[in-house]
């Protein structure tokens, strides 16, 4: 059995980056950037206008000559003289010779040929100078990125339509046991229904991850030639169920057989101590209790940190905060205790249904409190360290 710190150490000392993939910018969502990338322009590629109104060249008088207008996607070819002005609009080329935009709201227009700004105005007030946000040459996204709507939308302004990334992982989720049933159907005596398959997945989605799922039946021989089958086919394995101690939990045998090199099995940690991980030709194999918020708790500890890996992001772990705990508790010193939370930016709760069987307070919950081992007495008041969930 091993440390919380030294399971992470033996998953992180299996992770290798996917290979690179060339995609187009539209489907790069949530994919990690494998290469730096370059500026070809300068953004904007001219002296822009931040507003609607009029850009002018300052002088002693408030009263400006009007002398034209430039729209946005013109190309201006007016050069402004002290005292004159172009009526121009967000977005559009600032002419040359101007050194102000004042808003339309402070302008009033006395004729076709004169205006009135009746607000001080300042020197390139309003006027986004060409290379702002961006110079040509500059680096404008480094490897390691994660292509979030923001990146996307920036990759575009720069005039890109592929993107050099790093593959995403293919997951499979195999839920075992005889007592598992599908949403839908009937509900035997003795039986229940499966929700693991259901809960990972839509964790996998929210990280925008994906996964195939299935479930099988405490058979040894099925067993193991699904499990064969998924590793063969995918980079990820997870299986829920069939990995503690019982007459049917076959699941770590099977694992061994199929040649998977054990890195660990059990953490000092509650919920999910008879937790398995190894690994096979650089496939990576995890398997989790059955019991759900157990499952869910190492996911977010464990599989996910792992997957973020693979992928390439330059922060593999989930956001951790220093909280103040609001609530007291009480634990066996030896183990580490993953407690489902309610946070706010400067205290923490420790929420009912803590049990490893019962989801309902992940409903609520935004956090996973970490209570380390070595300690058995936590007192409101006491700081904590908590992972926010995604």
């Amino acid at each position: 059995m091993v440390t919380v710190d030294k399971a992470k150490s033996i998953i992180k000392s299996k992770c290798r980056i996917l290979e690179t993939i060339r995609v187009s910018l539209m489907d790069s969502l949530g994919f990690v950037l494998a290469e730096d990338i370059s500026s070809t322009i300068n953004m904007p590629p001219f002296d822009q206008s931040a507003m609607d109104g009029y850009a002018v060249q300052m002088h002693n008088s408030n009263k400006y000559k009007l002398i034209g207008e430039v729209k946005a996607g013109d190309k201006s070819d007016l050069n402004l003289k002290p005292g004159e002005a172009a009526r121009i609009f967000t977005g559009a080329m600032v002419p040359n010779g101007a050194n102000c935009v004042a808003k339309q709201e402070i302008v009033d227009q006395l004729n076709h040929e004169m205006i009135s700004i009746n607000e001080p105005i300042k020197q390139f007030g309003n006027i986004r100078p060409l290379g702002e946000q961006i110079k040509t040459g500059d680096i404008g996204l480094t490897a390691g990125t994660e292509m979030n709507t923001g990146a996307i939308g920036f990759a575009a302004m720069l005039g890109l339509t592929e993107v050099t990334v790093y593959n995403k992982p293919t997951i499979s989720i195999l839920a075992t046991g005889n007592e598992l049933t599908k949403p839908g159907q009937p509900l035997k005596d003795g039986a229940i229904y499966e929700s693991n398959t259901f809960t990972l997945k839509a964790a996998l989605r929210s990280s925008r991850f994906d996964a195939s799922i299935d479930t099988i039946d405490d058979n040894y021989d099925a067993t193991k030639n699904k499990i064969q089958n998924l590793i063969s086919k995918n980079n990820v394995v997870i299986i829920t169920g069939g990995i503690s101690v019982g007459d049917y939990d076959f699941v770590g045998d099977i694992l061994e057989e199929l040649g998977v090199e054990e890195g660990f099995y059990k953490i000092k940690q509650k919920p999910g101590k008879p937790m398995f991980f190894g690994s096979k030709e650089n496939k990576l194999i995890f398997a989790l209790p059955g019991n759900p918020a157990s499952a869910l708790s190492c996911y977010y500890n464990y599989v996910l940190p792992a997957l973020n890996m693979l992928l390439g992001k330059k922060s593999a772990e989930l956001e951790s905060r220093t909280l103040t705990l609001n609530s007291t508790y009480k634990k066996t010193a030896e183990m580490t205790h993953f407690l489902k939370g309610l946070a706010d930016d400067q205290k923490v709760d420790i929420m009912g249904r803590q049990s490893s069987a019962m989801l309902n307070s992940f409903v609520d919950g935004n956090c996973l409190i970490i209570l380390e081992n070595g300690r058995e007495i936590w007192n409101i008041g006491d700081k904590v360290q908590v992972i926010m969930l995604p």
